[in-house]
């Protein structure tokens, strides 16, 4: 290909020098408009991500087949993303962000431990659910926001912001009071075999957070890129990708452990369906979408907005009607996803 005319070399030269300001803000109110989308991802990410518990309890299958279902019926929607991404690229004739001809050595192991992280955290949660309360699964298991901070600081560099600092003031505690007024003193529900908490359950929840944790670190190092000419991998593909890995390595420790694989019924079908479709497919392909566009440890606190989800979800489903504390705690960690927001820049004159 010859080389562009002298003109097109010579021609940022001669831009007007009062258009410099102008071309700068526009680069700004792009970005800022690129974060705020990436914002609202993370809110309707976690909504979605809200059904999980609901469907782990619907499930009739072992805790490490849910994982695998969950990955299988999301690998479709993550196809497809990955492919529009690609044609996408090539429309632009841009460095392709989607599946490069051929993965780096660095790029492998990421994928292979991103998808790893995450199996190991979905199985972790469902054995989880089986030994404590929804309420408590789902808080600690978001205990992951704190893992992020620090491991995001250590890892990525990504110094916590004012903003993160009282988002976590916030959410944190909000949490923690959802658990204290939902976790009751009985076993069960009225007979709906929803167990009560346990320290060895509790312990499982906390397990899922440091992976799932280490999933989303990985996911965003991925998405950075920078080893060399390698690009940085597309949203999509990482999906995908991770995905594939994670639904081989579910589906192994099934076997393995002898679980029950095949659904028993159309409800334990139907939740898994739902499990890879609208809590994964929608809900974790739009915070990977996200994790392109804001720190990790932003992403995490904006999920905790699916405790509340979830706990909504479980009071009209189960009957685990939430009490003031619970409605003060949410709207704490509501308090604490408005704090992280990403704030709009000022206009320069």
């Amino acid at each position: 290909m010859p080389p562009p005319p002298a003109s097109a070399a010579l021609a940022p030269a001669f831009i007007p020098a009062s258009a410099a300001p102008s071309l700068a803000r526009s680069e700004e109110a792009l970005l800022g408009q690129q974060r705020r989308e990436a914002f609202l991802a993370v809110i309707a990410a976690a909504i979605c991500i809200g059904f999980s518990a609901i469907f782990v309890r619907l499930s009739d299958v072992g805790p490490a087949a849910i994982g695998f279902w969950r990955l299988f019926f999301a690998l479709g929607p993550m196809a497809v993303w990955a492919l529009a991404e690609r044609r996408h690229a090539s429309r632009q004739r841009a460095p392709a962000r989607s599946l490069p001809a051929r993965l780096t050595v660095r790029q492998m192991v990421l994928v292979a431990g991103a998808g790893a992280f995450f199996a190991a955290d979905l199985i972790f949660f469902h054995i989880a659910m089986r030994h404590t309360s929804t309420a408590n699964a789902l808080l600690l298991g978001n205990l992951a926001v704190v893992f992020v901070f620090v491991f995001g600081w250590l890892w990525l560099g990504e110094r916590p912001t004012r903003g993160l600092v009282m988002a976590i003031v916030l959410a944190l505690p909000g949490a923690a009071l959802i658990v204290g007024a939902s976790a009751g003193s009985h076993g069960t529900v009225s007979g709906g075999g929803i167990p009560g908490v346990s320290v060895f359950g509790d312990s499982l929840a906390l397990s899922a957070a440091t992976c799932y944790a280490a999933y989303m670190l990985t996911l965003r190092a991925l998405r950075r890129g920078g080893e060399g000419r390698a690009p940085a991998l597309g949203g999509g593909t990482v999906a995908l990708l991770s995905s594939a890995v994670g639904a081989v390595v579910c589906l192994t420790f099934a076997l393995a452990a002898g679980e029950v694989i095949i659904p028993q019924s159309f409800k334990g079908l139907m939740a898994l369906v739902g499990l890879g479709l609208i809590a994964h497919a929608a809900g974790q392909g739009l915070a990977t979408f996200a994790l392109g566009r804001l720190p990790a440890g932003v992403i995490s606190v904006g999920l905790l907005l699916q405790i509340v989800v979830g706990t909504s979800l479980a009071a009209v489903l189960f009957g685990e009607i939430p009490s003031i504390g619970v409605v003060a705690g949410g709207s704490l960690v509501v308090a604490g996803v408005i704090a992280v927001r990403p704030a709009r820049r000022p206009r320069r004159p």
